[in-house]
């Protein structure tokens, strides 16, 4: 049976996919090439509309293979979410090692792998469940450690709940995944990555954090005089089952 996809849908999927295949890494194998194709689909369609068979006409491989390799769409599945999370564990490294304020649209020109891999986290985001957990609970974790890098750099300040304050700017942050287009349109742009709309967004947002919206510590010092829990000076404070 053959396989039809608009031109249009084609051509996009093919960009996303050749940015994908461009990775450094020397992993160019039969089930690279379906996760990375995978990947490219996902973060254009999400995981409800893409078939098996959809992911290997755009791996170039018949179906077969996927279930050869990953077992099922829910192996294949797995397989995108772990390697997504690997890489955001490395280029956790990149961005701390290229300063405070990296560029992106530099930095995405030498890692164009990375625009698929956040349309990808965006969809994983959108649909829920514990996919979107998961993802959440890694990147609060990879925050707080950057956080605690950037504190004993000197360019972040310590927080008496460190881990809460990572939840925090998580949950903030998750918002440009979950409406990165509306954020975009609304900054007069197209797409959150594109140069000038995402530049816009970081400026504002370092303005932000840097020049706090608050300036009058009464309403924390109000807070600290109540009688509440202490939080953890570590940040070790996590939900209890209930």
């Amino acid at each position: 049976m053959g396989f039809k996809f608009a031109h249009r849908d084609l051509t996009s999927l093919e960009r996303r996919f050749n940015m994908l295949n461009v990775s450094s890494r020397p992993d160019r194998s039969t089930p690279a090439r379906i996760r990375d194709a995978a990947v490219a689909y996902v973060g254009e369609h999400g995981w409800e509309k893409a078939t098996s068979r959809q992911i290997a006409a755009a791996a170039g491989v018949p179906v077969g293979l996927v279930n050869y390799h990953f077992g099922s769409k829910d192996g294949l599945r797995q397989a995108c979410d772990d390697w997504v999370i690997e890489r955001l564990a490395e280029d956790k490294g990149l961005i701390l090692g290229a300063g405070p304020l990296p560029r992106m649209d530099t930095y995405i020109d030498d890692h164009p792998e990375l625009r698929p891999i956040t349309e990808y986290i965006g969809q994983c985001m959108r649909s829920g469940g514990p996919v979107a957990e998961h993802f959440f609970e890694r990147m609060v974790e990879l925050t707080q450690e950057m956080m605690a890098l950037a504190a004993d750099g000197g360019t972040f300040r310590r927080y008496h709940d460190p881990y809460a304050a990572a939840v925090i700017l998580v949950a903030y942050g998750a918002g440009a995944s979950l409406f990165g287009d509306t954020i975009a349109r609304l900054l007069g742009g197209t797409n959150l990555l594109d140069t000038d709309t995402y530049n816009r967004y970081v400026r504002t947002t370092i303005e932000i954090y840097t020049h706090p919206l608050i300036i009058d510590e009464r309403y924390l010092d109000a807070l600290d005089a109540q009688d509440m829990l202490p939080a953890s000076a570590e940040g070790d404070i996590r939900k209890e089952n209930p």
